[in-house]
């Protein structure tokens, strides 16, 4: 249209009778065309930068939907493992009985958050009270997008907020494709590991983000994560407020209140959040409060888990609920997780004739404490029994309370719920993994020197220098092998484009000139030029692969569980040493090859060079990862304090056998007051152990 319209005018001027000359109207079309052009340039600019926004915008909208679809994945397995379905106990809610947050009309009444796409804006009577089923309508339709879940021990905070992330994306995938972006992915975190007064929320829920789901890895993933919680485009869900250290809760609140620009729910004890709430409280926020299960309810649930007709014990244990709603047994199965203890750990016959039997012979001294605890000291025997008909437990049950009792007491220790295995080696001393991991690598990078020197032959590489490769080797991966508590690396589909990233080409770059420079400088400028060119190029490719297996890829976005952060920190370890190893023994064999000769030369040392780089590098591989570093460490607690040998192994076992659950890449205990009671257990129940040393834990 401006080059039809600049046409066009210059041909009526032209046309014109009161054109004066030539060179007026050549300055004049000059002009036009100067105007013209700029015109066009600046429409140019403008159509990219839409093109650019939108596809930015399909770039958000897909990653929200590849998130949505790895959060689901998540909480419906971990659903299903926590048995919230097919049968729910019903638990009630209603607002907060203890001053927790701000008026209820403030939160109704806020603007900051327009209802989600087919949901009403709830008011104060809808916050009333309510069911489980109705904590999505309330969470969509909330003005502030705040809200806070409270309740005491066991009434099952976490299990509520699992239903609720189900919930909001079933509703996510309802809604239409055109208001699917104005939809947030609800996320859940616990708040271990954020320290409010020197990192702030949106910085700590990026890295979060980064390491739970690899859709978020990498340089680009970490900048695409942070985009999302800028524009809102996730809802934040944070567990264990209550977890923290108590002078930092009321700071999280704060922080909370002042930086969170997305919806955002807050899970905690009731208790504990009031008495943070008098030094600082979530500004907007809705507090609902889980209510006790009443003994009729309670009653009606364990029957319908039962046989029908339920066998005698089981009968009189719903009998006494109904007709002694007051006694100590009715109180404690006021909480969903009593009463998942009891449909858990009593599974055959009319063995809940035990729990009937212990109350009795209580007498009137019996408190709901005391079955509490007697149900969570069943969680062990009852994962571990042998059953008719089911394989024999890989572990002993005096072996698994033993470990499950140290785990314990180490987590409170550390003041965390969060079991992360590469927090672990943090536990025992490093100086045995080092000394360890020195001796077997420096071992074997000197005999694959020595076996490359021997098959060189006539390169003249000696004894000396296959013992100094082994030494430099050791040393080398002996402290890396002392590192604890980073997270896992992780190793995904190769990214070619990273082959040739800034980044690589830097590394490359830095090495072939240094490795140059020392060889010109040693008198052989042809040798040192060559080393220079090969190390660099060598150097650059490592570089570009490890960069590109640890890249995030858009094929596997699952979140990683413990099993699958191990597994993948082994393949990195593995996949990076080998190629480093292979390139650099080849690069080390061509120019020692050079040296010596062109022909037989050049065959021996580069044969010399890839057998000593690949021995190498499968040894710097295995003890570069974390799994190695957590490997040595499990070995070290195995010695000291009797736990098994494989860590990980016993871990997972015991997430089968429902004892612990995983969070991301985390084990937790099925319960804090599980973790809490081992803990405490551990502290009063000495081991075979420690009653030989005359010690405590």
């Amino acid at each position: 249209m401006i080059v039809v319209g600049t046409i066009w005018l210059m041909w009526v001027v032209w046309r014109s009778p009161h054109r004066s000359d030539l060179a007026t109207f050549g300055a004049f079309a000059a002009a036009v065309v100067t105007i013209a052009a700029s015109l066009i340039a600046w429409a140019k600019n403008a159509d990219a930068k839409r093109d650019r926004d939108k596809r930015q915008q399909r770039t958000l909208d897909d990653t929200a939907d590849l998130l949505g679809w790895a959060v689901k994945t998540q909480w419906t397995r971990e659903a299903l493992e926590r048995r919230l379905q097919p049968e729910l106990i019903p638990v009630r809610w209603a607002m907060a009985s203890q001053p927790v947050a701000g008026p209820k009309s403030a939160a109704a009444a806020s603007r900051q958050f327009p209802p989600l796409p087919g949901l009403p804006a709830v008011g104060q009577r809808e916050l009333q009270k309510g069911q489980l089923r109705d904590l999505h309508a309330a969470y969509g339709g909330l003005g502030s997008g705040r809200m806070m879940i409270v309740g005491a021990p066991g009434s099952g905070k976490s299990s509520a907020a699992v239903l609720l992330v189900l919930a909001a994306l079933k509703h996510r995938e309802q809604v239409s494709k055109r208001d699917r972006p104005l939809v947030p992915i609800p996320v859940m975190f616990t708040l271990d590991g954020w320290d409010p007064n020197i990192q702030r929320v949106e910085n700590w829920l990026t890295a979060r983000l980064e390491q739970t789901y690899p859709l978020f890895a990498g340089k680009d993933g970490a900048a695409r994560g942070a985009e999302l919680v800028r524009s809102a485009r996730v809802a934040v869900i944070l567990d264990g407020l209550d977890e923290i250290v108590d002078e930092l809760r009321p700071v999280a609140l704060r922080a909370l209140s002042q930086q969170a620009v997305f919806r955002v729910v807050v899970l905690a004890r009731s208790a504990e959040m009031a008495a943070a709430a008098r030094q600082a409280h979530l500004e907007g926020a809705a507090a609902l409060e889980l209510q006790d299960v009443d003994p009729q309810t309670a009653a009606d649930y364990l029957t319908r888990v039962q046989l029908d007709p339920a066998p005698p014990g089981w009968r009189e244990l719903t009998r006494r609920l109904r007709r002694a709603p007051d006694s100590p047994i009715a109180q404690a199965l006021s909480s969903p997780l009593a009463l998942t203890l009891v449909r858990d750990t009593y599974r055959g016959g009319d063995d809940v004739r035990e729990l009937l039997n212990f109350c009795d012979s209580a007498g009137d001294g019996l408190a709901r404490e005391d079955i509490e605890d007697h149900l969570l000291d069943r969680v062990l025997p009852a994962a571990y029994t042998p059953r008719p008909g089911e394989a024999p437990p890989r572990y002993e049950l005096q072996t698994a309370q033993h470990a499950m009792r140290f785990l314990a007491a180490r987590m409170n220790q550390d003041g965390t719920r969060d079991l992360a295995w590469w927090r672990i080696p943090a536990w025992a001393s490093a100086v045995p993994r080092v000394i360890a991991t020195g001796l077997i690598a420096g071992l074997v990078a000197g005999l694959g020197g020595g076996l490359g020197g021997g098959l060189a032959g006539g390169l003249g590489v000696s004894r000396g220098a296959a013992l100094g490769s082994g030494l430099v080797v050791a040393l080398g991966v002996g402290l890396l092998a002392g590192r604890g508590s980073e997270h896992p690396e992780r190793i995904g589909p190769l990214q070619w484009r990273q082959l040739f990233s800034r980044p690589a080409l830097g590394i490359g770059l830095g090495i072939g000139l240094g490795v140059g420079l020392v060889g010109g400088f040693s008198g052989r400028l042809v040798t040192g030029l060559v080393a220079g060119l090969v190390a660099g190029l060598g150097a650059g490719l490592v570089a570009g692969l490890v960069f590109g297996i640890s890249a995030p890829g858009a094929g596997n976005p699952s979140p990683l569980g413990p099993r699958a952060s191990w597994q993948r920190d082994q393949a990195f370890g593995l996949a990076a040493g080998t190629v480093a190893g292979l390139v650099a023994g080849l690069g080390t064999g061509l120019v020692a090859g050079l040296v010596a000769g062109f022909g037989a030369g050049l065959r021996a040392g580069l044969t010399a060079g890839l057998v000593a780089g690949l021995a190498v590098g499968l040894v710097s591989g295995l003890a570069y990862p974390k799994t190695w570093t957590a490997s040595l460490a499990f070995a070290q607690l195995a010695r000291r304090w009797h736990t098994p040998v494989r860590l990980m192994r016993f871990l997972d076992d015991a997430r089968r056998r429902d004892v612990l659950r995983t969070v991301g890449p985390v084990y937790q205990f099925r319960h804090a007051r599980l973790q809490d009671r081992l803990a405490a257990q551990a502290r009063t129940v000495p081991t075979q152990h420690q009653q030989a040393r005359g010690t405590g834990l």
